[in-house]
């Protein structure tokens, strides 16, 4: 149509408060620091033509870019966000995408059951770590296994799934919800019922075996009642066992691996709890050791 059209590769929520502002949708914190402007909206402003003609006349720093591919422009908000401000992973994604993925998990979060679960914190939500830890449990639920924690894998789950809901798509959407919210709600029943989730399956490495092994339950579920007792009594003894002595009992890594293989699954959960517990085979292991407990019987 010959008219030009800009989008924002970085900058948006300046840009967007600046347009609240100007729409009288947002006000000048009240503790601003000048009596002429603290807590002042735009239209308060209507007199003073000189603040008006100041914001007028800002002028915008703007670095324009004519390479529209989503990969450089991703790239280009990379680069600018890691080099200066200090984005979290997850702030980048949010950023990034905007698919139904994305929106699904932040919408979710929001619900009550994850405050009770503690992954949904005020310290969390700050640098949408609990986001990131909801993300976590979709890949779960959506490869059937765990894995280590890598950033760049998560990126790659949100750019695999950003328009799974498409048409194009073999993606089933509705059948991943299905699975996610049964486990989310069984889980919810049972720390409504015995308080167990709040307090063994924390801190967020405890509740992620429990999600993985819950959902590879599927509809299998168990009573929970008596899968309470057995989860707590375990996470108890592992509470109570000394890591520490444990790996000084042996000085040879495979020697002590090797001698927990016959020393139960207490001490190999609680081996796989200590040092670098986001990796894959210390997740690995915790969850064989959760699974090999529980299954007892």
């Amino acid at each position: 149509t010959g008219e030009s059209t800009y989008h924002v590769v970085d900058g948006k929520q300046r840009i967007s408060t600046v347009l609240l502002f100007l729409s009288n949708k947002v006000y000048l914190p009240r503790d601003f620091g000048n009596v002429r402007f603290d807590g002042k909206r735009w239209r308060d402003l209507a007199d003073d033509d000189e603040a008006r003609s100041r914001l007028w006349n800002y002028r915008v720093t703007v670095e324009e870019i004519d390479d529209v591919s989503p990969t450089f422009v991703r790239e280009v908000f990379e680069r600018l966000n890691k080099n200066s401000r200090k984005l979290t992973p997850q702030e980048l994604r949010h950023a990034r995408f905007d698919g139904w993925l994305i929106t699904f998990l932040e919408q979710e979060v929001s619900q009550p059951v994850w405050g009770q679960f503690k992954i949904h914190t005020v310290g969390k939500e700050r640098r949408m770590l609990d986001v990131q830890n909801l993300a976590e449990l979709a890949m779960i639920t959506v490869r059937g296994r765990v894995s280590g924690f890598d950033q760049d894998d998560i990126d790659a789950f949100f750019a695999d799934l950003d328009e799974a809901d498409g048409e194009e798509s073999d993606f089933d959407v509705e059948d991943f919800k299905s699975r996610f919210f049964a486990a989310r709600d069984w889980l919810g029943s049972l720390e409504a019922a015995t308080t167990a989730v709040s307090t063994s399956a924390q801190p967020f490495l405890h509740f992620y075996t429990l999600w993985a092994y819950i959902a590879e339950l599927g509809e299998e579920l168990p009573d929970i009642a008596a899968f309470a007792e057995r989860y707590s009594s375990f996470m108890q003894r592992v509470a109570e066992t000394d890591a520490l002595a444990l790996e000084a009992s042996d000085p040879e890594r495979e020697e002590t691996a090797a001698a927990s293989e016959a020393s139960g699954p207490v001490i190999r959960y609680k081996l796989a709890s200590t040092g670098a517990t986001t990796e894959e085979p210390q997740r690995v292991q915790r969850l064989d050791a959760l699974r090999e407990a529980l299954n007892r019987g």
